[in-house]
């Protein structure tokens, strides 16, 4: 399955096609340039790292943001890889670069990163330019390299658990035959919605969606069609985000996946009431700009979910599908 934030860094800045096994002789032929460079600040480590500096050693780079679905199902082996294989030589590097404005700021990536139990040196990468020295175009993308400093192995995107690990296993002289770690998302038949003016927007068009501030009205008891979402309130467009103006405002998206995943955040904490396929309702609190779960289940299906709230200030960016 694609999904856009396992290629939606090419549509932002230029970046060379492909990935995957790299031949001796055309090592960085994909990051020509590679280096940890122009970053913004380090987490987990008190000191800038360099490639230069870590030979000796095979590395494992990972690019990713924070409220990427796709790098944070990654996580679960690439923290274990850190604990089992960095004792034994392997040393994993993150490098945090944002989507959205938000994850540029520090104290946003240090919260998430302590919650999801990150506990390997990442960079803060803020202005792309490690990004570009490594000539990358996606979250996740994995890069390799051997104790020499030469790039091994290249990937973008999820899906690759066993052909990393077993080349990591070969790097270190270990016996290969890892078994997979993958998510399975086979069922997922939902792109990612968006819900700023950067990029075209699945609403209702029987609702003329629009930038700036406009007035929504859900009418009648008609849901929104598959892959498309609906409001109700005084909501304002801007690039990233969907800001709700008015005391109160609903959000109606039906979508087909088991699990629904959105990117929020909110000026002060608003309850939201949640409600999916007209069962119960179920309250959460979106404060913090990061990605929520509203949906966690493992059945694949279509289905409806419905968001109530009437705080002002509720902000969305994204919805992503597991």
């Amino acid at each position: 399955m694609i999904n856009r934030r396992s290629f939606m860094a090419s549509l932002l800045l230029p970046a060379a096609a492909g990935s995957g096994l790299i031949a001796a002789g055309e090592a960085f032929g994909r990051a020509p340039a590679a280096e940890f460079v122009g970053t913004d600040s380090w987490f987990n480590t008190d000191q800038q790292l360099s490639l230069a500096e870590l030979r000796g050693s095979p590395v494992l780079v990972e690019f990713g943001t924070y409220t990427c679905i796709n790098w944070r199902r990654t996580l679960p082996y690439v923290k274990r890889w850190h604990s089992e294989y960095g004792p034994q030589g392997l040393r994993v590097v993150g490098v945090h670069t944002p989507e959205f404005s938000f994850e540029r700021t520090r104290g946003y990536i240090e919260h998430e990163l302590r919650a999801l139990g990150v506990a390997f040196p990442m960079a803060q990468d803020n202005e792309f330019k490690t990004w570009r020295a490594f000539n990358n175009s996606a979250w996740p993308a994995f890069y390799l390299f051997n104790k020499n400093g030469r790039l091994l192995l290249q990937r973008d995107g999820e899906g690759y658990s066993v052909e990393i690990e077993d080349a990591i296993r070969g790097e270190l002289g270990l016996p290969r035959g890892a078994t997979s770690q993958d998510a399975d998302v086979s069922g997922v038949d939902s792109p990612e919605f968006y819900f700023g003016s950067l990029h075209g927007t699945p609403q209702d068009r029987g609702q003329s969606p629009g930038n700036g501030e406009r007035v929504y009205e859900i009418a009648g008891s008609t849901a929104p069609r598959l892959n498309e979402y609906d409001l109700q309130g005084t909501w304002a467009r801007g690039s990233e985000p969907l800001t709700l103006r008015s005391a109160a405002g609903r959000v109606r998206v039906r979508f087909s996946a088991a699990k629904l995943h959105l990117v929020a955040g909110a000026a002060q904490p608003a309850a939201v009431r949640v409600r999916v396929d007209g069962g119960p309702e179920q309250t959460m609190e979106i404060g913090l700009p990061t990605l929520y779960t509203l949906l966690d289940g493992n059945t694949y299906g279509e289905h409806l979910i419905e968001l109530e709230t009437a705080t002002p200030g509720l902000t969305l960016y994204s919805a992503t599908f597991g």
